[in-house]
Formats: structure tokens, C-alpha cells, sequence
């Protein structure tokens, strides 16, 4: 609380709290009758760009039009003490910024007045803003994140409810996207990654969303559209945009995609199942070619369950410490996948997963860094990115995940990074023990 303001009696106490508090710059404070001020000081007067003073000026013209009505409400309200309000005030014709009013009912001379507290926080206002954004978008292509995604999905099945018309979700994959990075490097995969989730937003309407799951994924939601022929419309429109060539600095470089369409409620009525099914859709038109829409099956939801991973001796890369750890965490993932199937509390499998993420990275980065490894920055990105994704995931309990889907990301991830940059690094670990 700001400062405890006395019982006042007369309007000689208020002249004697205004002598108190008139000159000081760290608190801005008025008197009101109702929401009219009867005295403001400095402080007060200048955060409103008055500094001349506000006497007998209503606290409500002080505040954009459209904070009026709710403020004034909580200014009359009967609670005690009187709300804490945040509105957009007024400094000037053309210049806004965030206030928070703290109020204390005083008396005097027997009438009610409101001791008024007023803070700018602009600055936290949109640090907060700023923080809620990267909570739910994606930092490096500002499209909504799998949170996100999965919370407008669920916005959307409430509305299907209520109307009766389904909905179609897209899933889309890049083809090619690995082969870019590796030959042109990390920063112009971004760049791809960028250019494609331009390309989807713009071939959308202003009610779809557009939002990156992680990866070369992406997925769609297309509300109050179930029509089969026009989903497969919009998915290969998509899929032509992303298709197109790409300037780099040195070239032009192209992906393509492949998508996978399942609807509301035809294919699924949670998010969990709905996004499985679009995406064994997706794996669906990558196995019959590159460049293809597939549209899911009516399935049990058991079946959009992702498989468990089979870890055998053909995936170890040679190092004992490694291969140990990579074993480990697909038994992890394993066990995130039983807690699915098996309708459990997955929220703290899920934390170990990160954890145990975090220190493989560490062990792994600790030897690149003992042997001098040349791939060591690309290699440090790629584990950089995939903490990113796990994080930024909301794990409260009620919170739909899309665990399901996030499942099959990281077991795809897992095989690809153990296959690739892992028996590089593995190769180049056993060369520096051999030297």
C-alpha cells in the first residue's frame, strides 16, 4: 500500500496533507468527491501532463474513453477497500500510457472521499505483454506456438459445439528442410523457416491460424471449414506456397512440404486426437511421395497413440557415456507413451524428459569441448533449439499439450539428431582418444 492516509475532519487537514505530499515526486496523490478531483499534487499532475494543477477536473477525462465506464464502476463499487483499477490514461492529444490507481476511502468534514494513488507502468505493462507474447510464439517466426495452437484449438471445439459446424486442422512438414540446413548452414534454415511461415499466413484467412510446432512442422486451423474439397484446397494451396523457390545470399534454394487434414469431430473430438490424426495424415503423404495431401482415417483413439520407440544396438554411435544416455532418454519417451496410452498423470515424466534433456546436452557439449570440435556451434544449436520447444510448453495439470504429437516430435528428433550430427560428433570424439 502506498502511504496510510488519516481521518481527515476539516478542510484544513486536507490543506495540511497537501502541504505534506505537494511537492513530492515519488507519490502521486488527489482527493476526490465521487471520481471529481479536489486537489492533486505535482506529482499527480505531471504523470497526466498537467502539471498546473487538476483541481475540480473529473479522474474519468483523464483516461481514454473506452477505460471510463469500467473504472467509474470500480470507483462506486461498495468494496472496501476500494479496487486497485489498470486503465490507458490520456498525457496530451495524442500521447497514452498505462496507470495503476490505488484507492482509500477517507472522510471529511462528513463526506466520503477517495484518496487517489496513481503509478505509471507503462514499462512493466509491456514487459508483461512482451512475456506473455514469447510464452505463446514462436521467437523465430512469431507465428503462435504448440501452446497456443493447441488453446485455439480447444476455443474452437467449444464454438463447434454451440454451431455444429466442424473445423479442419492442417499439419505440414517441409521436405528437403535437412538438406538445406546442412549445405547452407543454420542462420539460412532460419531464414526458410521465416519465409514459410510468411508464405502460410498470407495464403490464410484473417479467422485461421497459422503456428509452428517445432522443427520443420507447422500446422493449420481452419474454423467453421469441414468441407472436405475446400480443406484439401486451402492444405495444397499451402503446400504449393511453401513449395516455391527461396533467395538466398549465394542461390535459390527449395523445399518442399507435404500436409495431413483431419477434421472436428469426423476424426477426433479432443485435441490430443485430433492433432495425432492430422499428423499420421502427414506421415501418411511423406510415405506416398513428397508434395502430397492426405486427409486422415476414422480411427480408435488408442491408434493415434504414438508407437513406443524400439531402441536397438544399430542406433549406437560408438560411445559408451553417449549411447548410454541416448538409451535412457528413449526409455523416457517410452514411458511418457505408456502414461498416454494408459490415461496417467504425465505432467512430471514429462519434466524428467527436460531434465534429463538438459544433461545429456551438457555431456555432450562437454566433450565437443574437450576434443576442440569443429561442428561444435551447429551441434550446441541444435540442442539449444529443442530445450527452446520443450520449454516454452505449458505443463500445468488440465493443460492439453498435445502430448501425443509432441511425443512423435521428439522421437523423430531423437532418431534423426543420433543418426546424423551424433555419429559425427561420435566420430570425431573417437579420432581425438585415438590421436
Amino acid at each position: 500500500m502506498p502511504l496510510a492516509i488519516p481521518e481527515l475532519a476539516s478542510q484544513s487537514d486536507i490543506s495540511a496533507l497537501a502541504t505534506l505530499v505537494a511537492e513530492s515526486n515519488l507519490i502521486a496523490l488527489a482527493l476526490a468527491d465521487h471520481e471529481r478531483l479536489l486537489f492533486a499534487n505535482a506529482a499527480f499532475g505531471c504523470l497526466f501532463g498537467r502539471p498546473a494543477g487538476l483541481t475540480d477536473v473529473s479522474l474519468l477525462d483523464l483516461l481514454v474513453p473506452a477505460d471510463r465506464e469500467r473504472v467509474g464502476a470500480a470507483l462506486r463499487s461498495a468494496e472496501e477497500p476500494p479496487p486497485t483499477c489498470v486503465a490507458t490514461a490520456s498525457r496530451g492529444e495524442h500521447a497514452t500510457f498505462e496507470v495503476e490507481l490505488h484507492c482509500e476511502r477517507v472522510t471529511c468534514e462528513h463526506r466520503a472521499l477517495l484518496a487517489i494513488f496513481a503509478q505509471d507502468i507503462t514499462d512493466r505493462f509491456r514487459t508483461e505483454a512482451q512475456l506473455n507474447l514469447l510464452a505463446y510464439s514462436d521467437p523465430l517466426t512469431g507465428l503462435p506456438n504448440r501452446a497456443m495452437f493447441a488453446d485455439r484449438i480447444r476455443q474452437a471445439a467449444m464454438a463447434s459445439r454451440r454451431t455444429g459446424r466442424g473445423f479442419s486442422v492442417i499439419m505440414l512438414d517441409l521436405d528437403g528442410f535437412k538438406a538445406v540446413n546442412d549445405a547452407h548452414g543454420h542462420d539460412a534454415g532460419d531464414l526458410v523457416l521465416r519465409r514459410v511461415a510468411s508464405r502460410l499466413q498470407a495464403g490464410l484467412r484473417d479467422s485461421d491460424t497459422a503456428a509452428r510446432l517445432g522443427g520443420d512442422e507447422f500446422a493449420v486451423l481452419l474454423p467453421d471449414l469441414a468441407i472436405r474439397a475446400a480443406a484439401t484446397a486451402v492444405a495444397e494451396r499451402l503446400v504449393g506456397a511453401a513449395s516455391q523457390p527461396i533467395a538466398l545470399r549465394s542461390s535459390n534454394v527449395r523445399v518442399g512440404a507435404s500436409a495431413g487434414i483431419a477434421c472436428y469431430p469426423e476424426h477426433a473430438v479432443t485435441v490430443d486426437q485430433l492433432l495425432s490424426a492430422a499428423d499420421a495424415a502427414l506421415y501418411a503423404a511423406k510415405r506416398r511421395g513428397r508434395g502430397c495431401v492426405e486427409w486422415a482415417v476414422a480411427a480408435l483413439p488408442e491408434e493415434t497413440t504414438p508407437e513406443l520407440l524400439t531402441w536397438t544396438a544399430a542406433l549406437d554411435v560408438g560411445m559408451p557415456e553417449i549411447d548410454e544416455q541416448h538409451a535412457k532418454l528413449a526409455g523416457l519417451l517410452n514411458k511418457l507413451a505408456v502414461a498416454l496410452r494408459n490415461g496417467e498423470d504425465h505432467i512430471e515424466i514429462f519434466r524428467e524428459i527436460i531434465r534429463y534433456t538438459a544433461f545429456h546436452f551438457a555431456t555432450e557439449e562437454r566433450l565437443m569441448q574437450a576434443c576442440h570440435y569443429d561442428g561444435a556451434a551447429s551441434h550446441e544449436d541444435m540442442h539449444r533449439r529443442l530445450l527452446d520447444d520443450l520449454r516454452s510448453l505449458r505443463l500445468e495439470k488440465g493443460v492439453s499439450l498435445s502430448v501425443g504429437l509432441t511425443l512423435r516430435y521428439l522421437q523423430e528428433w531423437l532418431l534423426r539428431h543420433v543418426d546424423g550430427a551424433d555419429r559425427d560428433l561420435a566420430a570425431a570424439l573417437r579420432a581425438a582418444r585415438l590421436g
